[in-house]
C-alpha cells in the first residue's frame, strides 16, 4: 500500500514513525526541501513532493494529512474526489459545516475517512470509560478534565486564521473528546473563554461546564497560560460509590515527539485509591495502524468521524457560550 504524508515537519514525523513500523511505501509532501530530505533519510523515502498539487495526482492510495487547520477541508475534499483513502490530523475541520461536508463527501466518493485523534485510543481512557460503563463507581456524577501549559512560540498555531480559534480547537478537542467519551451526550454548556499571557492571537483559556443527558456535570479547565504549571491530574471522575483519576506519577513527563518507546495520553488510572497497572499501548500505533488496517480489509474505520464532528461541536459550543471576540 502506498501512502502519502502531507508534511514532514513537526507532528509529521510522528506519523512517518508509525508508518514506518507497518511496511507500507510512503511518499511525502513539504515545501521545505530541508524537511524533505530529512524524512528521506531518516525514512527510507523514495518520493518526495514539494509541490502540492503533484503530490496528490500521485498513485498514492492513502493521504496522511498533517497541515495546519484552515487546509483540512480543501485538502481532503481534493484527496476523495481523486479516490484516495483520507487520515487526517485534528480538528477535522474549523467549521462543523465544513467537517459535515467532508464526512458526506468521503461516502459518496466511497473511500475511507478518520480523524486521528489520539487521545481516543489511549489504553487508560478506554479503561475509564469502560470501568465507568461497568458501574465500577457507581452513578456517574461529574467529570473533571484539565490541562494546563504556557505557549510561548511562533508559527502558524500562533494565528487565528489558521488555526480556526485559538489553543481549544487545537489541543483542547483531545480533551474534549475525552471528557465525551467518558460522559456521553451533553444538553447545556456554560463557558469562559479568554486571553491570558500567551503569544497567541486567538484565546488561550476555555472554562466549561457540561451538562451531560444522564444527569451528571463535566468541567473542563484547557490553557495555554499557566506559567511554571504543577503537576495535576489530567481527569477526575467521580460516581456515587467511588472515583477514579489519572496517577500524576506516571503521566507523560513530556508531549508526544520528545518521547522515546511508547506515545501514550494519561498515566495510569487510580481506582478508588489503588493504582491499576496497564500495559500501555502506543497511541499513533493503534490509531494510524487501525486505519490502515481498515483500508486493507474493507473494514470499518476505528473511529468513525462522526465523532470528531461531536469533538467539534462542543468545542464550537464553549466558544459560542463564551462570548469572547478572539473565537474565531
Amino acid at each position: 500500500m502506498k501512502v502519502l504524508v502531507l508534511g514532514a515537519r513537526g507532528f509529521a514525523k510522528i506519523h512517518l514513525d508509525s508508518l514506518s513500523r507497518l511496511g507500507v511505501d510512503i511518499s511525502v509532501f513539504d515545501r521545505n526541501q530541508e524537511a524533505l530530505n530529512e524524512a528521506r533519510n531518516d525514512y527510507s523515502i523514495a518520493d518526495t513532493y514539494s509541490d502540492l498539487g503533484e503530490a496528490l495526482s500521485s498513485d498514492a492510495e492513502v493521504v496522511d494529512i498533517v497541515l495546519p487547520h484552515n487546509l483540512h477541508r480543501d485538502v481532503s475534499v481534493t484527496a476523495f474526489r481523486k479516490g484516495k483513502h483520507v487520515l487526517i490530523e485534528k480538528p477535522i475541520a474549523t467549521t462543523v459545516h465544513e467537517a459535515e461536508e467532508m464526512v458526506a463527501l468521503a461516502k459518496q466518493a466511497g473511500v475511507k475517512f478518520m480523524v486521528s485523534e489520539q487521545y481516543y485510543f489511549d489504553t487508560t481512557a478506554r479503561w475509564v470509560i469502560d470501568a465507568v460503563e461497568a458501574g465500577k463507581i457507581g452513578k456517574l456524577i461529574t467529570v473533571v478534565i484539565r490541562d494546563q501549559r504556557l505557549y510561548q512560540k511562533n508559527g502558524w498555531r500562533s494565528r487565528k486564521d489558521l488555526m480556526g480559534g485559538g489553543a481549544l480547537i487545537d489541543g483542547g478537542i483531545h480533551f474534549v473528546d475525552t471528557m465525551l467519551n467518558i460522559g456521553g451526550e451533553y444538553s447545556n454548556v456554560k463557558s469562559s473563554v479568554y486571553h491570558g499571557c500567551s503569544s497567541l492571537e486567538g484565546e488561550d483559556t476555555s472554562v466549561a461546564i457540561l451538562d451531560f443527558k444522564n444527569g451528571a456535570h463535566g468541567l473542563l479547565l484547557y490553557t495555554w497560560s499557566y506559567p511554571f504549571s504543577p503537576k495535576l491530574p489530567s481527569f477526575e471522575v467521580i460516581g456515587s460509590e467511588g472515583s477514579i483519576v489519572e496517577d500524576i506519577q506516571t503521566h507523560p513527563k513530556v508531549d508526544f515527539k520528545y518521547m522515546t518507546g511508547k506515545r501514550y495520553a494519561f498515566g495510569m488510572p487510580v481506582l478508588n485509591g489503588k493504582t491499576v497497572e496497564l500495559e500501555l499501548e502506543d497511541v499513533f500505533d493503534r490509531a494510524i495502524g487501525g486505519f490502515i488496517e481498515s483500508v486493507e480489509t474493507g473494514g470499518d474505520v476505528p473511529m468513525k468521524p462522526e465523532l470528531a464532528i461531536r469533538d467539534l461541536s462542543c468545542v464550537m459550543d464553549i466558544y459560542e457560550k463564551g462570548n469572547h471576540p478572539d473565537r474565531v
